[in-house]
């Protein structure tokens, strides 16, 4: 990210209170309960923290990844009032020179309203066998707002979620180029479109348990 990138995030999380919301994602309520409850979790661009926090209080060791001191600040402040803050690790990155050197293993990675090609690769080698890849990025405002189309891989398609909290990404994915970040993954849900009022991309992929033969998506 620029100087300015920076600046940007600073302003917007250094507001008093937590600007984008107290809770979670839409997308995380929705896929809950097949999301993990232990082992090792890394949050990719976690602003104030909200999912880090969530995360940790489901039962996960969390690492996240910002690169606003003053959204880590926050991430601190709620873990520490959660009671989970042992739980939580935060470390100021600049996500546009790729992730900071991280044990690989996670049990869950997310990345929520962040798009970039060359950390999602990172990510998925940082994947524990059996390990999950939770998405959401923006997407380019074209015709894929005009519909959502949704898939959930052995069960029904999911209901839409209440409305995000204000606040868009600058960092935006054409149609469908989301879906590569679940190549040779088992693709578990993905949906594309005009999702409460926002045009995104949503997909769960999860990595083949160790012994299997790799699955192409």
């Amino acid at each position: 990210m620029s100087t300015s990138d920076r600046e940007r995030w600073e302003a917007r999380y250094g507001r008093e209170g937590l600007v984008m919301g107290e809770r979670v994602k839409p997308l995380v309520r929705e896929l809950e309960p097949v999301l993990p409850w232990s082992g090792r979790a890394l949050d990719i661009a976690c602003g104030e923290g909200q999912l880090a926090v969530w995360l940790a209080q489901r039962g996960l060791d969390v690492t996240a990844v910002d690169i606003s001191p003053s959204g880590l600040a926050k991430l601190r402040a709620q873990a520490e009032a959660a009671g989970v803050g042992v739980r939580v690790h935060g470390i100021e990155a600049d996500l546009d020179h790729g992730l900071p050197a991280l044990e690989p293993g996670f049990d869950l990675v997310t990345c929520i309203d962040f798009y970039s090609p060359a950390v999602m690769a990172q990510a998925r080698h940082l994947l524990a066998p059996g390990g999950m890849l939770l998405v959401q990025v923006v997407l380019e405002r074209t015709g894929a707002e005009a519909r959502c189309k949704a898939q959930r891989f052995g069960a029904d398609e999911p209901a839409a979620g209440d409305s995000p909290p204000p606040g868009d990404s600058p960092h935006r994915a054409r149609s469908n180029e989301a879906l590569e970040f679940a190549a040779g993954m088992r693709l578990q849900f993905w949906r594309e479109g005009n999702i409460d009022g926002r045009a995104l991309a949503q997909l769960l992929a999860q990595r083949e348990p160790a012994g299997r033969l790799p699955f192409s998506a």
